[in-house]
């Protein structure tokens, strides 16, 4: 029920709207007395609270006495809802889209919270038409972002992806892809898994996100600068992925059975 309340409070109904709203879908038709007593919604509110959902079209009520209460049933809501909520973002992609944005291309913004990170990594994946370059760690992988990452495969011309795991799951409904391995090396470099997305080689999101502790580190920007590094670094990750795959047993005898020997560089 509270999941239900909280839901429906973006949607501009309270939390006495929505518990005398359900009451009345679970028992039927009642008075306003009954609506009180089922809900929890005290009398001295009750009435003014049935009042704004007839007004909101969720209850009806009817012509006689005693004056009974029904709410409307849950499809027909939902679909009222979806309908004013489909309208809202036409009007919303009509008018917002007019609005030329001001590009701050120099600054670099943080965004925190992961799921906003992912939402916006998802954007910029929906939205690539072009190229997009990618490195993500598996554990952050959700259904959404993953779908979306499937139709940008076999939509832009340049697409590459590095999947990181740190319980080496590498299975993805992808063809264009590299297993990167060395995790356990990664993460004591950067002490965090991240993510790297690179779209249309115009915007970039860029960080750490800590699995245990839930909290990042990540930047979105259309600097240039950080635009251009973020995708070479992932590049060059392919690269050496791709000749590491390609020519296995001689580089083991070369650098070592883990490759260790790659990272002795210095």
């Amino acid at each position: 029920m509270e999941t239900i309340i909280q839901i429906m409070k973006k949607y501009d109904f309270s939390e006495m709207e929505t518990r005398v709203y359900t009451t009345l879908l679970e028992k039927g038709n009642l008075t306003g007395y009954e609506v009180s007593k089922h809900s929890g919604v005290p009398r001295s509110k009750v009435y003014n609270i049935l009042e704004k959902l007839v007004k909101k079209n969720l209850i009806v009520v009817n012509k006689s006495e005693p004056k009974l209460y029904h709410a409307i049933s849950a499809d027909e809501f939902l679909d009222k809802l979806e309908k004013s909520v489909k309208n809202d973002l036409s009007f919303l992609t009509k008018n917002l889209g007019m609005i030329k944005e001001k590009d701050e291309e120099e600054m670099l913004w943080k965004i925190e919270g992961v799921e906003y990170v992912l939402d916006k990594a998802e954007h910029l994946v929906k939205n690539a038409k072009e190229s997009l370059f990618v490195q993500v760690w598996h554990e952050n992988l959700t259904s959404s972002l993953l779908e979306v990452l499937q139709q940008a495969e076999q939509r832009v011309d340049r697409f590459v992806l590095i999947l990181f795991s740190s319980r080496h799951e590498y299975e993805l409904p992808l063809e264009k892809y590299y297993i990167h391995g060395f995790e356990k090396d990664k993460l004591a470099d950067f002490g965090a898994s991240w993510i790297n997305v690179v779209a249309d080689e115009q915007e970039v999101v860029f960080g750490t996100i800590n699995e245990e502790t839930q909290v990042t580190d990540v930047t979105w920007t259309k600097n240039h600068a950080m635009v251009n590094l973020a995708k070479e670094y992932i590049k060059h990750d392919a690269y050496t992925l791709k000749v590491i795959t390609e020519s296995p047993e001689e580089l083991k005898v070369k650098y070592g059975k883990d490759f260790e020997g790659i990272r002795e560089i210095y």
